[in-house]
């Protein structure tokens, strides 16, 4: 492991450390936009629901085609570009007075995060030859998002920066130094294959190879009912919370999330020795179905004390920390070398189901309660879980 660590280059090292610092100033305010919006603007569970989604969703659709741009223009212009616009997002989200401007920023943020992650991630694997480092990167930089995960919203509840919203300030400081980070790297160093490297190729031409890549399909569509499962983490568990009538949510939820976070930090190189031997396949099957088994849990277990919620909140951590990092390596290995920036952003279509989840996570909680929402989650979570496996029946390239 650390053999593979000290390949990675400064590019690669931009990437990791700027995803910590984005998330750790993220957590401690962006899953309490729910809270936001049900206590000062007096939205309901299902309009809470509706508002994030129409963000989220139109973020979804401009992501497929940012990472299309970014195999025709390269990687490190649009994610210049995307940082821009996340700081105006800030901006915006820090000052809002109304539902209308809130919108507005929410919505900007939502196209200008897929212009930062998606080729962010292309981009380390375009910067490393060899395979295992390729893995290890992307496992470093999942890594360094749960520390930040965790870190923040304790950090933030302490000092009383978590739900805050003039955080949304602080956020957009960071992501100005990242920008300014990258304008120094991106000049020291280039990819070892040029980014642009589907310049010959039109939109139309990558959706036709999109189209009959079977396997991809249906990993897309696998991650696309996974990113509603576990949306719910975000507006579900807090709009769960509320309903719940627990008396602090906001200390309850950032010690769910610091245990998510800390879980994942503590468990996931471990785990990845674990089942190094396990095709990615398969280790992504165990994932859900650890998934499947958290989300039983927040289904039987009393809200308080919240013992037995802190506990459902590991296991599901637990399948999060094979699962996602493993996601981003099948998709490398399934993409088409050429079009690699098009392969992470098509499956940015999946992230569509995290525009989906505050409105089924919503609308389950205001018309069937709690119960119900969860039970969901568990045969969704196992729908996804026979996904995989019919992906990896069809798949036509050893991942």
């Amino acid at each position: 492991m650390l053999a593979a660590i000290r390949q990675f280059n400064l590019t690669v090292w931009l990437v990791i450390l700027s995803t910590f610092a984005g998330r750790f100033v993220l957590f401690m305010i962006w899953p309490f936009l729910a809270i936001l919006l049900y206590q000062k603007f007096g939205l309901n569970e299902f309009e809470v629901g509706l508002f994030l989604a129409l963000a989220t969703a139109a973020g979804v659709v401009f992501g497929f085609y940012v990472g299309y741009l970014s195999d025709k223009i390269g990687r490190r212009r649009i994610m210049i570009a995307g940082l821009v616009l996340s700081i105006i997002s800030m901006i915006i989200l820090g000052t809002a007075n109304s539902l209308a401007l809130l919108f507005a920023g929410t919505l900007l943020q939502a196209l200008a995060r897929p212009m930062v992650e998606d080729p962010g991630r292309a981009l380390m694997t375009d910067m490393i030859e060899d395979r295992d480092v390729k893995d290890m990167a992307l496992h470093v930089r999942y890594f360094a998002l749960n520390v930040g995960a965790a870190i923040g919203p304790m950090l933030g509840a302490a000092v009383g920066l978590t739900g805050q919203q003039p955080t949304f300030l602080l956020l957009g400081a960071v992501y100005a130094l990242y920008l300014a980070a990258a304008a120094v790297v991106f000049n020291m160093e280039r990819p070892l294959k040029g980014s642009a490297m589907a310049a010959n190729f039109t939109f139309g031409d990558v959706m036709g190879v999109l189209r009959r890549d079977n396997a991809f399909m249906l990993f897309v569509f696998a991650g696309l009912f996974c990113s509603i499962a576990y949306g719910q983490i975000d507006a579900g568990l807090v709009q769960y919370l509320q309903q719940q009538s627990v008396a602090d949510i906001a200390t309850l939820y950032a010690f769910l999330i610091g245990t998510n976070a800390a879980t994942i930090v503590v468990f996931q190189f471990p785990l990845l020795k674990l089942t190094a031997r396990i095709s990615p396949f398969l280790r992504a099957m165990i994932g859900v179905a650890l998934f499947a088994a958290g989300f039983l849990g927040f289904a039987v277990t009393p809200v308080e004390p919240p013992f037995a919620l802190l506990m459902a909140m590991f296991v599901l951590s637990l399948g999060e920390a094979i699962l996602f990092p493993t996601m981003n390596i099948i998709i490398d290995r399934l993409a088409v070398p050429e079009m690699k920036g098009s392969y992470f952003g098509a499956f940015s279509f999946s992230v569509f189901g995290f525009a989906l989840a505050p409105l089924v996570g919503g609308g389950l909680l205001y018309w069937f309660g709690g119960l119900a929402l969860w039970l969901f989650m568990t045969l969704l979570a196992i729908g996804v879980a026979l996904l995989f496996l019919l992906a990896n029946r069809f798949s036509e390239r050893t991942v």
